[in-house]
């Protein structure tokens, strides 16, 4: 008995060592997108202020590919002691086992979300061409001539693909996506009239928008968007109620971190979220700041939202490519 007492209390003395010294060498953050666009700059804003809190240097690696699973597999094989995190969307880590049917790591038991820390929408954009000038008359075209319209999202199971799916589904239209390989080239051909809509990330609209080249219809997020006050949302516009579509972003750890070293990173994440830097970046893509900062409220936040997106996934057969 006395054994077993003094074993509990060196395990726990050495976790106490360990947090105490923790980080006591380079931390990795792997961004689960390529370099460039918003996510991977929004990833290395988090990694430069969690570099101020922690006192120790965030090394950025970024491992983009198949929805964001080449990360997290690396993420899920990775030590559970602190020093690999994954800035990676709740979006699309929460559909990844639906969309492919499977995953080489399990999403709810070897990865957990620390700290949800961001929620970005997207903007349903068209060219000034479309007849439809409002989500109504867009509707009422839809219904009247299905499978005549089609939408341009950044690829296959992204969040402007589950934004149309879920558009489409609630408005009870039929639209014909087309996924393109970024947001980049989607936009082009909405300004082309190749493609007449887009739903497409702020950063990559709303200068074309303020030249007057492409029309704001909606917002995808609960509220309007501080960017562009006048344009209402979906669920306002098309009379849809609980629609939202935003792209939700954490920070992720292999399981099994210890406690002690947990309540650092949570510290230090809670000190990033309010940082000017961060809040001025996500306000950039029109995005509202979150603070659900403990790895409990995170994993419940996660669960809710896998249920919610999975079932647009069903709901509108998305398969991956």
């Amino acid at each position: 008995m006395a054994l077993g007492i003094n074993l509990i209390c060196c395990f726990q003395g050495d976790l106490w060592a360990q947090a105490d010294s923790y980080p006591s060498r380079p931390i990795r953050l792997i961004i689960t997108w390529p370099v460039g666009g918003f996510a991977d700059t929004l990833g290395r804003t988090v990694a430069n202020q969690l570099t101020t809190s922690l006192g120790q240097q965030v090394v950025v690696e970024n491992r983009g590919g198949a929805n964001g699973m080449i990360g997290a597999d690396a993420v899920a094989k990775a030590a559970p002691d602190g020093y690999t995190l994954m800035f990676q969307s709740i979006t699309s880590h929460a559909i990844n086992p639906t969309m492919y049917g499977k995953t080489p790591y399990s999403t709810e038991k070897d990865i957990v979300p620390l700290a949800v820390i961001a929620s970005v929408p997207l903007l349903l954009v068209e060219n000034p061409n479309f007849p439809p000038k409002n989500i109504a008359e867009l509707i009422t075209l839809a219904k009247k001539d299905p499978d005549a319209i089609a939408y341009a999202s950044f690829g296959n199971g992204s969040a402007s693909h589950l934004a149309g799916a879920l558009f489409t589904n609630q408005a009870g239209i039929k639209m014909i996506h087309i996924p393109y390989k970024g947001g980049g080239p989607a936009i082009t051909d909405t300004l082309s009239g190749q493609t007449p809509l887009s739903f497409s990330a702020f950063g990559v609209a709303l200068p074309h928008v303020r030249s007057g080249k492409l029309n704001a219809l909606a917002t995808t997020g609960p509220t309007r968007s501080k960017l562009l006050p006048d344009v209402p949302t979906i669920e306002e516009a098309g009379n849809l109620k609980g629609y939202e579509m935003s792209i939700v972003y954490a920070v992720w750890a292999p399981t099994g971190i210890p406690t002690p070293i947990l309540n650092k990173i949570s510290k230090a994440l809670d000190q990033v979220t309010a940082s000017s830097a961060f809040k001025e970046k996500v306000a950039s893509d029109g995005g509202e700041v979150m603070n659900i900062n403990t790895p409990a409220e995170s994993q419940a936040y996660f669960q809710k939202e896998m249920q919610r997106l999975s079932k647009i996934v069903k709901d509108g057969n998305i398969k991956a490519d």
